[in-house]
């Protein structure tokens, strides 16, 4: 996938026409996603994704709120990609699709 910079009226035109832009283009860099994981304090499985291409020089990691994923970002790593940026998504510990440690959270008082 190359890296291009969209203009102005491209912007504008994508968000008249996003039903299109969501189901093509959107969709097609989504799946190029490299999902992954690795293992927390207390063996908590922490998930990320990343896109990534050999020329770009940049990274922008995001890290979401509360009871987010980073299956709600993917437009957003889309025009990151474009601007140039590698981009790396991690879901906290407890939020989205990485694990919960349960002897913590069961001590927890809510």
């Amino acid at each position: 996938m190359t890296a291009s910079i969209l203009s102005p009226d491209e912007w504008l035109t994508r968000e008249t026409q996003f039903a299109a832009f969501a189901t093509g283009p959107l969709l097609d860099f989504w799946r190029t996603r490299q999902e992954g994981e690795f293992s927390g304090v207390d063996e908590v499985p922490i998930r990320y994704v990343r896109f990534s291409a050999p020329q770009h020089q940049r990274v922008v990691v995001i890290s979401p709120g509360r009871i987010e994923s980073y299956v709600k970002y993917p437009e957003v790593a889309y025009d990151l990609f474009q601007c140039g940026y590698d981009v790396m998504i991690i879901d906290h510990r407890g939020q989205g699709r990485s694990g919960v440690c349960w002897r913590t959270a069961t001590a927890a008082t809510w």
